[in-house]
């Protein structure tokens, strides 16, 4: 669909193509998932979901397959925090 003419106005196509070549080929999906859900402290789980849930079930995943819990969580906390292992 064609951008309405107050977007066409705002977008600016060398600032797009720039930030796709800064970004094509970097993992997307596992690595964002867990950060753009949960993204503060307290009030963004599902509504029958308390803030210990997640960890119980990470935990749980975890010692059923490393390698996903690997990929899911700890590659994005090492993106997220610049760190490695």
């Amino acid at each position: 669909m064609p951008l309405s003419p107050e977007a066409r106005s705002k977008f600016n196509e060398t600032a797009a193509i720039e930030f796709h070549k800064r970004t094509v080929g970097h993992p997307y999906g596992y690595h964002n998932f867990l950060f753009g859900w949960i993204d503060t402290p307290s009030q963004n789980y599902p509504p029958l979901c308390p803030p210990e849930f997640l960890s119980i079930v990470l935990s749980m995943y975890e010692k059923i397959n490393p390698e996903k819990a690997d990929r899911l969580y700890f590659e994005a906390l090492n993106m997220r925090l610049g760190t490695t292992g």
